[in-house]
């Protein structure tokens, strides 16, 4: 890329619309190890989270077909969607707090488009074709048999971590060693989990092989996002124009009359998204501090101190005082720890074995021919423990309440949800309700484990109309 050509539009858009293709240059110093230590760990995470347990249970699961997730060994039913949608509107929040605070630092040392494509397919590529310098001679020189090699090489590669990263994503929804052998067994047991993965390979090796930093500024929400988020005090990668300026090459050995920047473009050419961030904040940046310390290495061998690319605010960049506590972070941390308390009372007076109740489909009631008002009820009983539970259910004290539950006492597995048919019966003479509140209740041992509430639907029974309601509802 040529430096000099950087002008309004987007730099990785050449004539006609075509793709241009970013060389960035090497650089070392103090972020980017900080950096590699920290994509390093994010990936073995993400590689080993689907296998690790605690307690028997899964660190990070999502059985969409079972509707159970396991989240920090803790499981969580379709019941407990509600948790969910509290627990994103959580991260939301969140999310714009740590933006108001940190601006784009997410962008640059947590998300997977960068973790991967810096800490994994650029490696890639440097192992096979070489420095940006030799890879951009490569693809403009001929295509030689050496040129083939390197490309078939490295795309092949690219398509194995792609399968490898796609295969790890499936392992959160289903058993990690059945997730891989879907490799060869081609899906047979879980055939739309096989076709799943094979769009998320696809996709993941267009986007690192081809679309790369374009996801950040085409794509990408958190980049649109951005402007709404950040003010003048949120931290940011920027330029010092005040020490910079007036900027332009180094004559003799002397600053005097002009400022430290002496336009060596190397904040350019480091740069994964082609910017020149000496134009202020842009779209396109992405925080990755390459700038910072390609500059600090050019600041140290001109003996001037570093940082005239730094972390600061466009506050702290104007010489003044930047301001952490303000109304947008105050209303940010108060909505937050809202949130959070509520989440926490939620989740603490969850039931670890719950029940949930659901009235057969069909006839409400029935007046059975021995005068017995018939109810139907399906209950959904889950074990969120750790270890596994024995219950029966009980329905309270109600006169004349008979209760039928076909193969209780249950035994429910740690993390399982089953499923029992209940018959509760009354005589139609002791019905003196259209509705009669239920109380079904899961017991063990001597203890109450969980309680839902239900109605219990039947005929108003009068005694002059004994034969009405036989004759009516007659089974």
């Amino acid at each position: 890329m040529d430096v000099d050509s950087l002008s309004d539009t987007n730099v990785t858009i050449g004539e006609m619309g075509r793709r241009r293709w970013l060389y960035p240059a090497l650089t070392s110093g103090r972020y980017t190890r900080a950096r590699n230590v920290v994509s390093t760990i994010l990936i073995a995470l993400y590689l080993a989270v689907p296998w690790m347990k605690i307690g028997g249970h899964p660190v990070l699961r999502f059985d969409i077909p079972g509707r159970r997730y396991s989240i920090l060994g803790a499981t969580f039913v379709a019941t407990d969607l509600y948790l969910l949608a509290l627990f994103l509107l959580i991260g939301l929040i969140g999310l714009f707090l740590f933006s108001a605070l940190l601006g784009r630092l997410w962008c640059g040392w947590g998300c997977p488009q960068t973790v991967y494509m810096e800490g994994v397919y650029r490696r890639i590529e440097r192992w096979i074709e070489g420095s940006p310098l030799k890879r951009q001679k490569l693809d403009h020189g001929p295509h030689d048999d050496t040129y083939w090699a390197k490309k078939f090489t490295k795309h092949g590669l690219f398509i194995l971590f792609s399968v490898l990263l796609s295969l790890s994503f499936i392992a959160y929804f289903i058993e990690p060693r059945e997730s891989f052998a879907m490799l060869w067994m081609f899906g047979a047991e879980h055939p739309a989990a096989f076709v799943m993965a094979v769009i998320t390979a696809g996709f993941v090796y267009f986007d690192f092989a081809w679309f790369r930093e374009q996801f950040c500024t085409f794509l990408c929400p958190y980049a649109r996002l951005q402007a709404v988020m950040l003010d003048e005090h949120s931290l940011i990668v920027g330029y010092d124009p005040q020490r910079g300026e007036p900027r332009g090459p180094l004559t003799g050995h002397t600053f005097e009359g002009r400022g430290d920047c002496i336009d060596c473009k190397r904040c350019i050419q480091v740069c994964p998204t082609g910017i020149d961030i000496r134009q202020g904040l842009q779209l396109e940046c992405v925080s990755c501090t390459a700038c910072i310390d390609a500059c600090d290495a050019v600041m140290e061998k001109l003996n001037r101190p570093r940082g005239l690319i730094r972390y600061d605010s466009l506050a702290g960049l104007s010489r003044q005082r930047r301001r952490v506590v303000r109304p947008r972070v105050l209303l940010y941390v108060g909505v937050l720890v809202l949130m959070l308390a509520v989440f926490t009372v939620k989740l603490t007076a969850r039931d670890s074995v719950s029940i949930a109740v659901a009235r057969m489909a069909g006839i409400p009631y029935l007046v059975q021919s021995d005068g017995l008002v018939r109810n139907v009820f399906s209950l959904h009983i889950t074990n969120t423990e750790a270890e596994a539970r024995t219950v029966t259910i009980s329905a309270g004290k109600i006169d004349g309440l008979q209760l039928v539950v076909p193969g209780q006492p249950f035994r429910v597995e740690a993390g399982q949800l089953i499923t029992a048919e209940v018959f509760v019966m009354r005589p139609a003479e002791k019905v003196t309700s259209a509705e009669t509140p239920l109380q079904f209740s899961l017991i063990s041992g001597t203890d109450t484990l969980s309680s839902a509430r239900a109605v219990f639907l039947g005929p108003i029974y009068h005694h002059d109309h004994d034969d009405y309601n036989k004759d009516e509802h007659e089974e």
